[in-house]
């Protein structure tokens, strides 16, 4: 999901990228990870988190 994000924010020479957050249990975070956190790491554009 995030490499398609990237890709989209590219083609489409997006300014800013709006993401919704929510929390999980710990565990659940280690095992599937969180497209919102690689988001944070890897976008090249502001991103905001809104919980």
């Amino acid at each position: 999901v995030d490499q398609a994000v990237s890709d989209y924010i590219d083609e489409k020479h997006i300014d800013l990228l709006a993401m919704g957050a929510y929390g999980h249990s710990p565990i659940r975070y280690l095992v599937l990870g969180s497209t919102t956190t690689k988001m944070i790491m890897k976008a090249n554009v502001p991103l905001l988190v809104v919980r």
